[in-house]
């Protein structure tokens, strides 16, 4: 209990807040970077025809991966209230409804971890969630494409890429302490 004394409360909105800008912030940022590095990656066969506007398989990947690491660095209870937080703030600046938003979040998420087993990393998921989301299958040279997998260089290219994405909840531990309220029954 001691070591909460110094740490700033927050309530899950404000957290939620935080996150939320700071996300789609870095996702808006970066997506040019991201979008040149899979139209000219080795680990491609053929470029792929992504519009400059398509950042959305990429957000929803950002996000499917940031929500699904949170039960790993908050109790049972406060992370679903941050989660639900989360995309009740999510709902207000994208202007979609909180439960087609959650639904999205949770099919690519779903999406993800299918593709992703039996491994269990963020990480890869995300990376193989890219893959899915801008159908890259098509992409690869015939051994892949045939197999149906992603290349597992291209892979480790995106996971270099995606790991700066990942919200660092240890350093929002170490400055934060959550303080919780209700919850209201949204999952993703």
């Amino acid at each position: 209990m001691l070591f909460n004394w110094g740490k700033k409360k927050l309530k899950p909105e404000e957290a939620a807040r935080m996150f939320v800008h700071a996300t789609l912030d870095s996702v808006e940022d970066a997506w040019a970077d991201v979008l040149g590095l899979m139209r000219e990656t080795p680990h491609l066969e053929h470029h792929p025809n992504i519009e400059d506007s398509e950042v959305g398989p990429f957000l929803l990947v950002v996000l499917a991966g940031n929500l699904d690491s949170i039960p790993h660095f908050f109790e049972p209870g406060s992370d679903q209230v941050l989660v639900e937080a989360i995309l009740n703030e999510l709902s207000k600046q994208l202007e979609l409804p909180v439960e087609q938003l959650a639904h999205r979040i949770g099919t690519t998420r779903d999406a993800m971890a299918k593709l992703n087993k039996p491994s269990k990393k963020t990480l890869s998921a995300m990376s193989r969630g890219m893959y899915l989301g801008y159908s890259l299958n098509d992409c690869q040279e015939e051994y892949f494409r045939s197999l149906n997998v992603p290349n597992p260089r291209f892979l480790m290219q995106m996971e270099e890429i995606l790991r700066h994405f990942l919200w660092d909840w240890s350093s929002f531990h170490e400055q934060y302490r959550l303080q919780l309220q209700s919850s209201q029954g949204l999952t993703v």
